[in-house]
């Protein structure tokens, strides 16, 4: 088997990627590899595609995770893992899929409008990833430098004050399952951030289990698990939440590509399910090239 693993982007989300997708290249000695960094190895892939019989794109963000990439695959007909063109244009859009995760039943945080914004809020990029330019913002001039730092138009959200959660789902031997859930503790005011979540001097706590009631992880495992079918994922995606002090759980977003690094959390949930990312890798591949 010969793999074409993608990594790079143009995003701010690009060093991660290029962490994960080394990372990911380390589990993948079943196979023959070779990496494409994009966009500069765009035509190399292309004039020379036909030599691979599965690709993994490992770039988070747009570009990986809106569509795009899964859209060139489609068109140069290679099998690829992750979620197909549908879902992960529609689980890059934050706004969207807090709509689905609504009328699934489900809580969301309530959004604020530029026009009429009191502040404290929460502000993020709509399409963005990694905790990249996003953060509370007390002032109409922290809001604005925080738009400096991303394009991309921006959610407003009331803060929350809660504990954060977070559920990866996979499909195992026909089956999609949720992995156990990760409490992630940050220090007090603040939030998982790009920095809490990458920066080896400064990484966020994790409980992986999370030591919390049954019911509580059965709830967050499902509605995980209910979005991630709801909107089509496939082969795996990470879910967060925030729960208030009354228990209740809000959605906050789903990953298609969730990070991959010696630090992310998906590697930690598999292990603590008793799993082997390399076998499931494996899984998928072979999976996708029978189909």
């Amino acid at each position: 088997m010969k793999i074409a693993l993608f990594t790079g982007g143009l995003t701010e989300e690009r060093p991660v990627s290029i962490a994960s997708a080394t990372n990911v290249n380390k589990l993948l000695d079943f196979a023959d590899t070779e990496t494409f960094v994009m966009p500069e190895d765009l035509e190399k892939f292309v004039a020379t595609h036909k030599s691979f019989d599965f690709a993994i794109p490992i770039i988070h963000g747009k570009g990986g995770e809106d569509g795009v990439i899964q859209g060139l695959f489609e068109s140069l007909s290679i099998p690829y893992l992750f979620s197909g063109v549908q879902a992960s244009s529609i689980a890059i859009d934050k706004k969207r899929t807090k709509q689905i995760a609504k009328a699934l039943g489900y809580t969301v945080t309530k959004e604020s409008s530029v026009e009429n914004s009191s502040f404290p809020l929460f502000a993020k990029p709509r399409f963005g990833g990694s905790s990249v330019a996003s953060g509370l913002c007390k002032s109409q001039a922290d809001l604005d430098n925080l738009k400096k730092l991303c394009s991309d138009p921006f959610i407003l959200e009331q803060p929350l004050k809660g504990r954060e959660f977070t559920v990866g789902v996979i499909e195992q031997n026909g089956k999609t399952i949720a992995l156990p859930v990760i409490e992630i503790i940050t220090p007090e005011n603040s939030f998982f951030d790009f920095e809490h979540k990458y920066d080896p001097n400064n990484l966020a706590g994790e409980i992986c289990p999370a030591q919390i009631p049954i019911e509580l992880n059965s709830a967050l495992q499902a509605e995980a698990l209910a979005i991630h079918t709801e909107i089509g994922a496939r082969h795996i995606s990470r879910s967060d939440f925030i729960v208030t002090n009354t228990n209740e759980i809000f959605f906050l977003e789903i990953n298609t590509i969730p990070g991959m690094t010696n630090t992310s959390l998906i590697p930690k949930m598999v292990a603590a399910a008793g799993l082997n990312l390399r076998d499931l890798l494996k899984q998928w591949a072979n999976e996708a090239l029978s189909n």
